[in-house]
């Protein structure tokens, strides 16, 4: 099954017909709950993330396994906070140095993180790249003095980059692991073959787009036609905010 952290996954959910411009906006409110550090904000958000991913139609058994990786992460990082924060020592393992300050740093750290995360995956895999590019256009417009266009093509080429890097080194590992290369028990052996390749493989990938932009003419002046945004899909940005008033209002 194709992967879906950075990719476009192609869908007929609502949050697939929804206007690109909209599930922006929506993804900024977001953004500010998670600069709170309450308990509250992140219980919405986490019940907020569930509900888009079961609307989204997504799969979630791959959504959740491509999460692996930065799991690690994430549990590194929870541990680090957890010894070396200062703080009052746990009495009930005293054999261990962990703070109660630094698991309550680390466990909220990371469930920041985690949505997060969770939400951007959400946002690329919903919404087609030429969908961020004309976006981020239309909000750079009325902005003086900058090239919307080409800071637009160069985000969305950038996702795409990201989602090819990807793909590409799974590529490679598993040629190498084909060849018998998992075998080999030098980890910096193993990193050699795995590194060469996706570079070689990524420094041509951008040549040739470099050159396909350059055969087709890019121009930063042309002009941007967008539908209007129908009042429909402005619904969701008023509806949200009215649950995080509601939120505010009872941690008041």
């Amino acid at each position: 099954m194709a992967r879906i952290a950075l990719h476009y996954f192609p869908g007929n959910s609502p949050l697939h017909r929804w206007d690109a411009r909209c599930k922006f906006f929506g993804l900024l409110v977001i953004t500010a709950t998670l600069l709170q550090s309450k308990t509250p904000w992140l219980i919405f958000d986490s019940i907020l993330l569930m509900g888009l991913l079961i609307l989204s139609r997504l799969p979630l058994r791959q959504f959740f396994r491509d999460f692996w990786i930065w799991a690690i992460f994430l549990f590194a990082l929870f541990l680090f906070q957890a010894f070396f924060t200062p703080g009052r020592r746990m009495s009930a393992i005293p054999w261990i140095s962990v703070s109660q300050d630094g698991l309550r740093l680390g466990s909220f750290t990371c469930w920041r993180l985690g949505l997060i995360l969770g939400y951007a995956v959400l946002f690329t895999a919903v919404t087609r790249p030429r969908e961020i590019q004309d976006t981020l256009i239309w909000l750079l417009k009325p902005v003086p003095f900058l090239p919307e266009r080409r800071i637009g093509l160069m985000v969305s080429l950038t996702l795409r980059f990201f989602s090819i890097i990807l793909d590409r080194a799974e590529e490679v590992r598993l040629a190498h692991r084909a060849r018998l290369g998992d075998q080999n028990k030098n980890p910096f052996r193993r990193a050699k073959f795995l590194a060469l390749p996706l570079l070689r493989r990524s420094f041509s990938r951008a040549e040739d787009v470099t050159l396909a932009l350059a055969a087709r003419g890019f121009r930063d002046d042309l002009p941007l036609q967008l539908p209007k945004m129908p009042f429909s899909h402005l619904v969701p940005l008023l509806i949200l905010p009215g649950f995080a008033a509601i939120i505010w209002w009872f941690r008041l």
